[in-house]
């Protein structure tokens, strides 16, 4: 983490603390963290995910622990002062990534959904047994881990599943 008290450039340290939120928000996985660390002048990566690590742990902090702003200890005075116009420039940002990731604490959340029809043109009981299927993909996720919810339906479950949709969300 001292690494950053050498760093004297103010465009590198800023850019360095918005890939932090970026980070944590995440905008950015740890591959692509590490590839863009000879970008800022690091030559072991894995230091360079520690470091962006650590400053997105101490926004995270700052932001749900409602801690005070205080001066980064690994960044030299001078530079410290962008660490809080980064902080307010994003904050906004910042705020509702983890007021949505707070949510996912608690509920189940429906990312997407798709669909499919077939026609099923008779079967092997009856040649001439038409019926549509609709296949539903509910694609939800809770904390990291996203699952898949398949189900098929006819005609008329779909309707009925469609009517209850529409009256929850009248409500």
């Amino acid at each position: 983490m001292n690494t950053l008290k050498y760093i004297d450039n103010k465009e590198i340290i800023i850019e360095i603390l918005h890939l932090a939120i970026d980070y944590l928000i995440g905008n950015f996985t740890d591959e692509q963290t590490l590839r863009s660390s000879h970008k800022y002048g690091f030559q072991n990566s894995d230091d360079f995910l520690l470091v962006i690590r650590i400053v997105s742990k101490f926004y995270k902090d700052i932001l749900v622990k409602c801690e005070k702003l205080t001066q980064f200890s690994c960044i030299n005075p001078e530079m410290s002062r962008h660490a809080h116009l980064v902080l307010s420039a994003r904050y906004s940002e910042l705020r509702s990534h983890l007021e949505h990731w707070e949510f996912l604490e608690k509920k189940n959340v429906i990312e997407s959904f798709g669909w499919d029809t077939r026609l099923i043109l008779g079967d092997s009981s009856f040649g001439r047994h038409i019926h549509q299927l609709t296949t539903l993909v509910f694609q939800y996720r809770h904390m990291h881990i996203q699952k898949d919810l398949h189900f098929e339906m006819n005609n008329v479950m779909l309707s009925d599943f469609i009517y209850l949709l529409e009256n929850l969300l009248a409500r």
